[in-house]
């Protein structure tokens, strides 16, 4: 049976390189896949003006989500470098929850050094417990600028690994400042070596990984 799945970005590329060749997967099994894209990255194009690269960072989403296997953007456009688990945010997260009735949700962890993603986890905690039970059955957090320390899950992303540098190189705007392509095969290299060793997982030859922890999910604590 079909899963509904809603990925949440702090920034335009955060998709494609926390949970890329997840995602991907979840497509090509049929999935439907939403992502939400908090704001639009419009203070990270290292010198051009907001007003232009908010829309090119967004162009930018769509060819990598085209990449990944055409899941539907949400663009929320809320303010890059500025990002606050507010009421605004939490309740409008909560109501996307309610009407969306996902089962699974990918969104940054809470240890990430940016704080922009800090913030992306708090709004999703938040809206989680306000959303009760119609929370997705599954959250499960992704690494994008700080390692996750304990692992709940790996995901063999092997087959997927050539859409996921793909959709991460279509953001060119960001290409000047890190390769991204480079950093991020490097560490699927690095978790798929790790998953493999000694002698591999049920036989497979998994050399690329992704990996996430687990986010409590219906829990019934009260929203504050």
């Amino acid at each position: 049976m079909a899963q509904r799945v809603l990925v949440l970005a702090p920034h335009p590329d955060d998709e494609s390189l926390g949970c890329g060749g997840t995602l991907r997967e979840h497509l090509l099994a049929g999935d439907h896949v939403e992502v939400l894209f908090l704001t639009s990255g419009e203070r990270g194009c290292h010198g051009a003006p907001p007003e232009e690269t908010g829309p090119r960072r967004e162009a930018e989403a769509l060819a990598a989500l085209t990449c990944l296997g055409a899941a539907r953007a949400h663009f929320w456009r809320l303010a890059d470098g500025g990002l606050r688990a507010d009421e605004a945010a939490v309740a409008r997260l909560a109501a996307q929850l309610l009407a969306g009735r996902y089962d699974v949700l990918y969104l940054p962890h809470a240890g990430e050094a940016h704080a922009d993603h800090r913030a992306a986890a708090e709004i999703t905690a938040r809206a989680l417990r306000r959303a009760g039970g119609a929370a997705p059955a599954q959250a499960w957090a992704y690494e994008v600028w700080t390692p996750l320390a304990e692992l709940d899950r790996v995901v063999d992303v092997t087959p997927h690994l050539p859409a996921k540098l793909q959709a991460i190189r279509e953001y060119r705007s960001q290409a000047g400042a890190i390769d991204f392509a480079a950093s991020f095969e490097g560490l699927a290299r690095y978790r798929g070596e790790l998953f493999c060793w000694p002698e591999g997982r049920d036989g497979r030859d998994c050399r690329y990984a992704e990996v996430f922890a687990a986010v409590a999910v219906r829990g019934g604590a009260r929203d504050s």
